[in-house]
């Protein structure tokens, strides 16, 4: 999925090739692989939604997806993960078969009150490989087509059916792409739901080149509270979550715009534009210009 050398402005949908318009509630759309693809000669250019989550669970077919500015190729089974506001492209193999799970922000905040775990999964813009035994093992491939089904009805008790069948599948999701502590744990749902809650924080406000102390004075926690539950959960320390999250939307910018480095400095909150050039170049091993100038990266899928 090659870029051409000058930059443009990706366009920003509904869903694909429908204009934008606002949503207020929650909302699922889902639908197959082909319904839309193969209209599309199964290649979906960039584009982003701003107020759209995705998942995508391909049955069969291989293909090249794109998002934020890295390619990977995978091999079915596969899922993959675009949260709202990223780039993102396909290339599906003719034939493709599969689901496209698009969920709004209003419906995925009520998924993460119940389940914090789905606040991680959709943190990031993610591409896997399934196992086949895996995938025997769980009921995601037998859900999927249930919800599709359930979404085409109206009738008596359609949305408890719906949300039923949607919570299904996004449990046996989690199951497959990580290995979550146990969720009846006290402790451990305590300490979920503080992440997620900082991840939502930090979405908000990553803009503004707030400090570690205050987050956790905003989340009502103690840093060392907060610097415990991200490493153990991620990793990562609190502040490597934030400049996480900056370096992403520096990337997007570099990769998507013409602003210059200087201009992309201050849109995140950095006045001075020779601290952001060595605070990225620190940490991607690049300079700004230099990542610009490379375009996206290339990468193959491994199975879990």
């Amino acid at each position: 999925m090659a870029r051409s050398g000058s930059r443009r402005r990706f366009p920003t949908y509904f869903l694909y090739g429908e204009a934008p318009r606002p949503v207020t509630g929650p909302l699922l759309n889902v639908e197959t692989i082909e319904a839309r693809s193969a209209r599309h000669h199964w290649k979906i250019e960039p584009h982003r939604h701003h107020v759209l989550h995705q998942l995508v669970l391909v049955l069969r077919g291989c293909g090249v997806t794109m998002a934020d500015g890295i390619s990977a190729q995978y091999r079915p089974p596969a899922l993959v993960v675009t949260p709202a506001g990223a780039v993102h492209g396909f290339e599906f193999e003719p034939g493709t078969t599969g689901y496209v799970i698009s969920l709004s922000d209003d419906l995925l905040r009520e998924l993460i009150r119940q389940e914090p775990g789905v606040a991680a999964l959709f943190s990031r813009p993610l591409t896997l490989e399934l196992r086949r035994d895996d995938l025997r093992d769980t009921d995601l491939a037998r859900s999927a087509p249930m919800l599709a089904r359930e979404s085409q009805r109206g009738d008596a008790g359609h949305r408890m059916a719906l949300h039923g069948w949607l919570q299904v599948l996004l449990g046996n999701v989690l199951r497959l792409v990580d290995d979550l502590p146990n969720p009846a744990d006290p402790a451990v749902g305590q300490r979920r739901s503080l992440l997620a809650r900082f991840v939502g924080m930090i979405e908000r406000r990553f803009r503004n080149n707030q400090s570690v102390p205050g987050y956790a004075a905003a989340l009502g926690v103690s840093q060392s509270r907060l610097r415990s539950v991200c490493l153990s959960l991620t990793g990562q320390s609190p502040i490597q979550l934030i400049h996480a999250r900056v370096l992403l939307e520096a990337k997007r910018q570099l990769h998507y715009t013409d602003s210059a480095v200087g201009e992309i400095a201050t849109s995140l909150g950095i006045e001075d534009a020779a601290y952001f050039t060595r605070f990225f170049t620190r940490r991607v091993g690049m300079s700004p210009r230099e990542f610009r100038r490379r375009g996206p990266e290339v990468i193959n899928t491994g199975g879990l």
